[in-house]
């Protein structure tokens, strides 16, 4: 019976390690930026199509959680269809989660990063 519960102890204890150190690095986070300095606005959907939510300052850091394909924009760093989903505060404190195009966030890479968000 003691050693059950060992072995029981044990499998939690790797299981939560496991689950502890993968979330720990789900989450990245990028600087976004504009050649002329302006916010950068966030859509609700990956697309100018979407509404716009808020704007974000340009050089402002943002974790970064997924991409999704969506309308084609030219920015500070070319021209894509990749559409980063983010997380900002706005000035009365709410989180807001939505999308900004690729071309104003540096991630050192021309395609996708991290995993792809489940957007239909």
């Amino acid at each position: 019976m003691k050693k059950l519960k060992m072995m029981s102890m044990l499998s939690i204890m790797i299981a939560s390690l496991f689950f502890f150190s993968s979330n720990t690095f789900a989450v990245q986070y990028y600087t976004i930026s504009t050649n002329s300095g302006v916010p950068i606005n966030m859509r609700s959907g990956p697309g100018t199509n979407y509404p716009i939510m808020l704007s974000i300052p340009s050089g402002s850091k943002v974790p970064y959680y997924c991409y999704s394909y969506g309308t084609t924009v030219t920015g500070k760093y070319g021209t894509s269809n990749i559409w980063d989903q983010i997380q900002w505060k706005d000035s009365r404190g709410v989180v807001n989660i939505g999308y900004i195009s690729d071309t104003y966030v540096y991630t050192g890479s021309d395609g996708p990063v991290g995993i792809r968000c489940d957007w239909p």
